[in-house]
């Protein structure tokens, strides 16, 4: 996948191109996959407080399938869905360490394995490995951060902003 197409640098992504589709929109909304943007992030959530895997490391290859978050909007969803992205993280990458202010997150792991770190507002940390079919969620107000296995990890993310 990451050799036959072409991946966008992740901030050149988010300050100049902010658009994650390149196809048309119809009234029945269908994309497909080769107008999706592209997007490698070298790490992804890049944490500079920190010099382990909480800093992250290692590409992200991020396809963004959809997205309501400020700055990427389509202004296709209703709800309070925030984005969804297919991403692959390479061997032993590390997604850095992030807080969700206003989103939640869900994470479903579809290849290889991923060491998810959720923290919580008082530090306490619960570590768990994750292989394809398992799942993680944070909640608003909850870090995380997560550390790919030796074979990398696929999976796609799912942010939603809690109802009012």
């Amino acid at each position: 996948m990451k050799d036959a197409e072409k991946f966008i640098n992740g901030n050149h992504f988010h300050e100049q191109i902010r658009r994650v589709y390149f196809g048309r929109y119809e009234w029945a909304v269908n994309k497909k996959r080769e107008d999706m943007a592209k997007v490698v992030y070298d790490p992804a959530h890049e944490n500079l407080a920190y010099d382990d895997a909480r800093r992250g490391k290692g590409k992200d290859y991020a396809v963004w399938i959809f997205s309501e978050e400020e700055g990427l909007r389509e202004n296709l969803f209703e709800s309070d869905f925030e984005l969804m992205i297919d991403a692959t993280l390479e061997p032993n990458a590390a997604i850095g360490l992030h807080h969700h202010h206003s989103t939640e997150e869900i994470y479903y792991v579809l290849d290889g394995a991923i060491e998810m770190v959720t923290v919580d507002g008082n530090g306490r940390e619960h570590s768990q490995k994750l292989m394809a079919g398992d799942a993680h969620f944070v909640a608003r107000g909850q870090w995380h951060y997560g550390i790919a296995g030796a074979d990398g990890a696929r999976f796609i993310a799912v942010a939603m902003r809690p109802g009012k």
